[in-house]
């Protein structure tokens, strides 16, 4: 439901990295990815997804080829630290996505535990403009992956989020921790090609 890993990830990760490269007083050095457009037409696919009134069929198979172009970057790039455990999340959330209708499942208990009242939800329908389908445990494919965990309460951003999405978070932290260090993959393997 809502980006709340990988914002956490993202911010914690340049920090963490910035901090690394300090102490080491190397310079930050990010890698350069193939085929880094992949990226940018995913983002584009899940923003008409998630906030053009896109059709349900329509939204679904954008939120599906996102994922499978977001997939396709992380394999292309996998010699790079940390792409491997993106890509593995972004493999959970495709199987959760696909075999769901095209949407990520959410169960009523969570939308309860995040404060959102019955009436503001429909069980079987997407969940408003969101990338999110509720479905209740019984009627969940892969319910294992579907979008459960939340964040605490006391976190900026509250919001639910799958097992994928942490896998995401923690490969976009070790992608922004590893600009620091000496982990970076060799040249050979940092030529941009678009």
């Amino acid at each position: 439901m809502a980006p709340t890993p990988l914002f956490a990830a993202a911010v914690c990760g340049v920090l963490a990295g910035f901090l690394r490269a300090t102490i080491q007083r190397r310079r930050l050095k990010f890698p350069k990815f193939r085929r880094l457009w992949l990226v940018v037409l995913a983002l584009l696919l899940m923003l008409a997804a998630n906030r053009i009134r896109l059709a349900d069929p329509a939204a679904s198979a954008a939120l599906i080829f996102s994922q499978g172009l977001l997939l396709a970057f992380a394999w292309l790039n996998r010699r790079q630290p940390g792409l491997w455990l993106l890509g593995l999340g972004l493999a959970l959330n495709l199987a959760a996505i696909s075999l769901n209708g095209g949407f990520m499942p959410i169960s009523p208990e969570t939308l309860l535990a995040l404060g959102l009242p019955p009436e503001s939800w429909v069980i079987g329908q997407r969940l408003g403009m969101t990338k999110d389908l509720v479905l209740p445990g019984p009627g969940t494919n892969l319910w294992l992956l579907s979008d459960w965990l939340i964040s605490p309460a006391r976190f900026p951003m509250q919001g639910a989020f799958s097992i994928g999405d942490v896998l995401v978070a923690a490969g976009v932290f070790w992608v922004l921790w590893s600009a620091a260090g000496h982990e970076q993959a060799s040249s050979a393997n940092n030529e941009v090609s678009v």
